[in-house]
């Protein structure tokens, strides 16, 4: 394995991590709304800041999976 691809690997690992805490961060949210009727307004915050996170990061992803394929 060559030390660009092995970066790479590392790379989608840590994002593909970080993203995926977000995700389960956003469900988890979203799964307690009918048990924590009082900490909604809080609950909406959280599941919203995830999934905006969420959003940006895969888009920063593809566009430095981009710059990596392109050159």
């Amino acid at each position: 394995m060559s030390p660009s691809a092995a970066l790479l690997v590392i790379i989608v690992g840590v994002v593909g991590g970080y993203l995926g805490w977000h995700i389960r961060h956003a469900k988890q949210a979203n799964d307690d709304l009918k048990v924590h009727k009082q900490r909604i307004p809080r609950f909406r915050s959280v599941r919203n800041n995830s999934v905006l996170i969420t959003v940006a990061g895969i888009v920063i992803g593809l566009l430095v999976l981009q710059t990596f394929f392109h050159h």
